[in-house]
């Protein structure tokens, strides 16, 4: 395919940028077989394997293979430390990055080899024909990596405020209790700032609300900057959309995740692509058109194996706050690379952003592009270093042929018929909740304490202390969605 180059000055005719962060997917998983359709993509050449075990040169190879299912039985392991175990396969020969310990460090999480070889498997387009689509019809990003080799909290910190703080790992309640703040702020206190407006749209709680300065905004809806997903359509409809947009999925966080449309690894990832098809046909049809970029990404890699080594990157230059100082870890490599796609009237359909040798991008990249668009200063060192998303756009003047709808997800008897199992059954209401899900819980008590009078925080400890399985979670997390739409209304 021919390299499309970006066409000078087209940025400044964007005067929207809306942000969709799904979460734990890498690239070669979701975007690696798009290679058999544009030879551009950096994906799934021949047939990359890990060792079950990777100290042993013996030991069963696992080959990436077409996936086999829309959701997982188990949620794959990727705190810091399993990340690292990932990339560097302990007992492996050869360059201190390997990739080849996806499967090894799948199995300390699945109990079994059979689930533990799915971390290999990848979708390819008949079975996501909405991403799919997208991936066609405008920009795929080749070496888009997260900001850092963990999971979601610090990773999602770095698309909010360009850093973690030195957060290596999910936080503990303790953390989450403290709050989040950054130094130098967040892109809203930048885009506040200069007169421009922002807005969060969410399905349930978000995880932007553990940043100090957000959860106010959440928890007091004095300009409406949060707003529910089930707002968004009507909004962008009318031509309301501010300069700077970002969406939270639907985690499902006290359900196990099973009916959320996050794209997390325990959802049917067909959940995800709804809400992908209405987000983009609700720009694509609205009188804001031709002068938004939709980025769609992912906040990590989730566990799932990708061929592309990390490359390094710019620390911070504040990492201190948050740190752990068992994980040793200075900023200056990138996480696993994730999916992401550029979409917008002056993106041409086929491109792909990033040849072989190129700077990578990271979520610090977003940044950088508002910042260039509205002339905002950097936040930190890293978006001062980030490449743009300028790139993508190589069109002078905005396309006609964008289509107005995409496809719908496969039915079930569509997937059924392509060998694809649905979701996993329903997670037992006594299960234990996870590190992440455990995060989230911790989340609500941090904002019910806020948005309460102290007489009150004893009996919302109490409450919350009582949260140990999923039914837990689930009723606890309801009860924090009806005070937040109470609240609204």
């Amino acid at each position: 395919m021919p390299f499309f180059p970006p066409v000078p000055n087209v940025l400044q005719k964007i005067d929207h940028f809306v942000v969709l962060m799904f979460e734990n997917r890498s690239f070669d998983h979701l975007l690696g077989y798009e290679l058999f359709n544009n030879a551009d993509v950096d994906g799934l050449l021949g047939l990359p394997s890990n060792l079950q075990d990777p100290g042993n040169p013996n030991a069963v190879a696992v080959p990436v293979r077409r996936a086999t299912a829309y959701g997982m039985p188990f949620d794959p392991a990727h705190e810091f430390a399993d990340v690292a175990k990932q990339l560097y396969a302990p007992g492996s020969a050869g360059a201190p990055i390997t990739m080849g310990g996806f499967v090894l460090s799948a199995m300390e999480t699945a109990g079994n080899f059979a689930d533990a070889a799915r971390v290999m498997e990848g979708f390819q387009s008949d079975q996501i024909p909405v991403l799919a689509t997208l991936a066609r019809q405008f920009a795929i990003c080749n070496y888009w990596h997260s900001s850092l080799p963990g999971p979601t909290w610090p990773n999602r910190f770095f698309i909010h405020a360009a850093t973690s703080g030195g957060l290596t790992d999910s936080p503990s309640t303790a953390q989450i209790l403290a709050g989040f703040n950054f130094p130098k702020g967040t892109i809203y206190e930048r885009l506040e700032a200069a007169g421009k407006q922002w807005r969060i749209y969410h399905d349930g709680l978000p995880q932007a609300a553990g940043v100090d300065w957000l959860r106010p905004h959440y928890i007091l809806p004095v300009k409406q900057e949060f707003r529910g997903m089930d707002e968004f359509a009507g909004n962008v409809s009318r031509g309301d959309l501010p300069e700077y947009t970002f969406i939270e999925p639907r985690y499902d966080t006290g359900n196990s995740y099973l009916d959320g449309n996050s794209m997390h690894p325990m959802n049917d990832i067909r959940n995800g692509e709804l809400l992908l098809k209405s987000v983009y046909e609700s720009i694509r049809n609205s009188p804001v058109w031709n002068s938004t970029m939709l980025i769609v990404t992912f906040d990590e890699h989730g566990g799932f194996y990708d061929h592309v080594p990390p490359p390094a990157a710019v620390a911070t230059g504040d990492d201190k706050r948050y740190v752990n100082p068992k994980a040793g870890f200075d900023f200056t490599r990138l996480g696993v690379r994730v999916p992401a796609l550029i979409v917008s009237a002056y993106t041409q359909a086929a491109s792909v952003i990033g040849q072989p040798g190129a700077a990578a991008l990271d979520h610090t990249s977003v940044l950088k592009t508002v910042e260039d668009r509205f002339a905002l200063a950097p936040l930190t060192q890293r978006d001062a270093a980030a490449s743009s998303l300028a790139v993508a756009l190589n069109l002078a003047a905005p396309r006609s042929d964008a289509p107005a709808a995409l496809p719908a997800p496969l039915t079930d008897a569509e997937a059924s018929a392509l060998n694809v199992s649905p979701a996993p059954p329903q997670i037992p209401p006594e299960a234990p909740l996870s590190d992440n899900q455990q995060s989230l819980v911790d989340l609500a008590l941090k904002c019910n304490l806020d948005a309460s009078d102290s007489s009150s925080h004893n009996a919302l400890l109490a409450d919350h202390a009582a949260v140990k399985s999923q039914g837990d979670a689930s009723a606890y997390l309801a009860r924090h969605d009806d005070m937040i739409a109470a609240r609204r209304r």
